[in-house]
């Protein structure tokens, strides 16, 4: 038996639900499910962009060579150069993808 046995036709004119669509779509959830979350009063927010995946790669490596460089220089009192060089080079790249794409 079905969860949910209530059917509630809605009628739309074009413009109504032409913007239905384009919020179910920018959501990435299935229209009946987009319009349940509504109902139940939680706040929708637009699906993550497919850069977003890279991005958070790139930011996790980022920490990872910040700790790696945090451990050296706690284990021998420095870092050398190449390694600081490296880190802020990284950073750097992360925080222009994060500009031009956001």
């Amino acid at each position: 038996m079905r969860k949910r046995n209530h059917v509630i036709p809605l009628h739309l004119n074009r413009r109504e639900l032409e913007y239905l669509e384009a919020q179910v779509m920018l959501s990435g959830q299935p229209r009946e499910e987009y319009l349940r979350t509504l109902i139940m009063g939680a706040q929708l927010r637009a699906r993550p962009c497919t850069h977003h995946a890279d991005l958070l790669r790139k930011v996790a490596g980022l920490c990872n060579n910040a700790n790696q460089l945090a451990r050296v220089a706690n284990t021998y009192g420095e870092a050398d150069a190449a390694s600081v060089e490296e880190m802020t080079r990284i950073a750097r790249e992360v925080w222009k993808e994060v500009r031009g794409n956001w």
